[in-house]
């Protein structure tokens, strides 16, 4: 059972919870959602997904989620970008990728 108020990421008590879907293709509900504090939303859409992503790739494992190659910003600056009609970006233009380790 779920703790309530607990994020089940940092172990923190907070007041908000958010659900973050684990596959966003797979049900909504169930063990595909975890409740996290909307700090550790952030962190498991924008860094932790696209790293397990690639290092199951780098395992050999195939089929993976395409939920998870790349981040919800890359995924929201492609849909914007094809969107107006503009050239999606790549990796390379994104400003942040110049302090990745």
């Amino acid at each position: 059972m779920k703790s309530v108020g607990i994020c089940e990421m940092c172990g923190h008590h907070v007041a908000i919870l958010q659900k973050a879907h684990i596959i966003a293709e797979n049900r909504k509900k169930g063990n595909n959602i975890l409740m996290l504090c909307p700090t550790c939303h952030i962190m498991f859409d924008t860094h932790v997904k696209p790293k397990v992503f690639k290092a199951l790739l780098e395992a050999g494992l195939q089929d993976l989620p395409e939920s998870w190659k790349k981040s919800i910003y890359e995924q929201a600056a492609e849909a914007s970008a094809v969107a107006l009609g503009r050239k999606v970006p790549s990796k390379k233009d994104c400003v942040l990728d110049e302090f990745e380790t």
